[in-house]
């Protein structure tokens, strides 16, 4: 997404008049998702606090309007080299399932509407669709890529040095995902503001990445989406959402599903070498046996 994207992208019909924030269609990279910027007066490098309340509100009114993406949505932050590549505005995205984007950009999506930067939303959608196949081809390299490469991630020592429970809350709980390059999150309870879950995630990320760099130059600056699980609520309920995943114990049985509130995406690699010893051969069978695809 780049800053042409911004003044050609359709305003999204369900607007807040007092809101600093808006939700708009991608338009030069057709991907399901929404993209959440500041109105064109208010944008600049990072969103206050006020303006990431906004965005959970109108993200959740959103959902509760359209109960097609509600049973699915994912609002994702970008943070480190993966974030503000192209540009230099606060921008977030709201992940939603594949069809009925598709059948919504069906509608919405036309050559007026775009500035004839598509002809037609035909062409918006094969787009689209032919994007998706290459990101299945380019994560499938990567999955690849990181269990050829696995035993150069074997004997790094930031496992022992940062271990991820020292960054548990008596609010939230870290985990290792059994299957996938994520940290999961696990809620004490779920009565908690969403806003209070982002605080968590992005503070843990800023701390835990100050930690690993002194270990290991790899972990400088390194990507991560901050992925919550969100769906349709009242402006006084945008509580968390909890989803199963599997994750990784140390127990006889290594693997437990579990209600997580949402997760950190991570690069595969820095991912395993983070991973304490004991997970290395079970994470990589599983990985082996997934897809690997991330789409936030």
């Amino acid at each position: 997404m780049t800053k042409q994207n911004h003044e050609i992208s359709i305003d999204y019909p369900y607007t807040k008049s007092n809101f600093s924030i808006k939700l708009i269609f991608d338009i030069l990279t057709p991907r399901p998702h929404f993209i959440i910027i500041h109105h064109e007066k208010y944008r600049k490098l990072n969103a206050t606090e006020n303006e990431i309340q906004q965005i959970i509100e109108l993200i959740s009114e959103f959902l509760l309007s359209k109960p097609q993406y509600d049973n699915n949505a994912i609002l994702s932050f970008h943070c480190g080299k993966w974030y503000q590549q192209n540009h230099k505005h606060f921008h977030a995205h709201l992940c939603v399932p594949k069809k009925p984007y598709c059948q919504e950009a069906k509608i919405m999506i036309t050559s007026k509407t775009t500035n004839n930067h598509w002809l037609s939303s035909i062409d918006y959608l094969n787009q689209l669709h032919k994007d998706f196949i290459l990101s299945k081809i380019k994560y499938n390299h990567y999955q690849n890529k990181c269990i050829s490469m696995a035993y150069l991630c074997f004997n790094d020592p930031i496992s022992y040095y940062v271990p991820l429970y020292e960054f548990n809350t008596s609010k939230f709980s870290l985990v290792f995902l059994a299957s996938s390059p994520r940290i999961g999150i696990i809620a004490k309870k779920t009565n908690i503001d969403l806003k209070i879950l982002y605080y968590f995630m992005n503070n843990f990320y800023l701390l835990v990445r100050k930690k690993l760099s002194l270990i290991n130059s790899l972990y400088e600056n390194f990507g991560v989406h901050l992925c919550l699980y969100v769906r349709g609520r009242k402006k006084n309920q945008t509580y968390l959402c909890e989803r199963y995943d599997r994750i990784l114990i140390n127990d006889s049985n290594q693997i437990k599903l579990v209600r997580i509130v949402g997760y950190i995406q991570m690069d595969e690699q820095l991912y395993l070498r983070w991973l304490p010893t004991i997970f290395h051969q079970i994470w990589l069978n599983e990985f082996r046996k997934s897809q690997h695809l991330v789409q936030t």
